[in-house]
């Protein structure tokens, strides 16, 4: 199963530009150098590792910590990604920008791994429609201003079981 020829450029493109937005802002308090090279570190390891891996490796037999990290480098740069985000604490409409380009990314990275059905899904709208619901209540939920009072946990109880229900009506419509 090979991936459309478009979809592998798309993905680098989207992977490397949200590690850049993920990490510009988490490098610039470590000074004017290394807020250029982090980035630009950033930028090369992303496009190496945005690359959607079409069919996975099935050795069992690589036990290495490079192999491993070759084989679910898709899933370790969207996850470092959002660590360097949250780290970093960025105003609102940087994490909004990279929180879009995480969701690109995703959303490409899965049509271009799923093959024919990965398209279909993201034809019927729904799965996009509550993977950009459950992404734009997470912001909401990182940047809502709430001081701890009993109201807090309700808050939070509240937003983790909305993510839960938008992932569960994202998963049941792709049976």
């Amino acid at each position: 199963m090979t991936a459309r020829p478009t979809a592998p450029r798309l993905a680098r493109t989207l992977g490397t530009a949200l590690a850049v937005a993920a990490t510009a802002p988490a490098a610039r308090p470590l000074g004017p150098v290394l807020a250029l090279l982090a980035p630009a570190v950033a930028a090369t390891a992303a496009w190496w590792a945005a690359t959607p891996l079409v069919q996975r490796p099935t050795a069992p037999r690589t036990r290495t910590h490079l192999a491993r990290l070759a084989r679910h480098r898709n899933t370790a740069l969207a996850v470092a990604c959002v660590l360097l985000a949250a780290l970093a604490r960025p105003p609102l409409w940087a994490a909004a920008c990279t929180t879009a380009l995480l969701l690109g990314y995703l959303l490409c990275l899965d049509a271009a791994t799923a093959g024919p059905p990965g398209h279909h899904q993201l034809r019927t709208r729904t799965t996009p429609v509550a993977a950009a619901a459950a992404a734009a209540l997470v912001l909401a939920a990182a940047y809502a201003p709430v001081t701890p009072t009993p109201w807090s946990r309700l808050l939070a109880a509240l937003a983790v079981t909305a993510c839960a229900t938008t992932t569960l009506l994202a998963l049941r419509s792709r049976r």
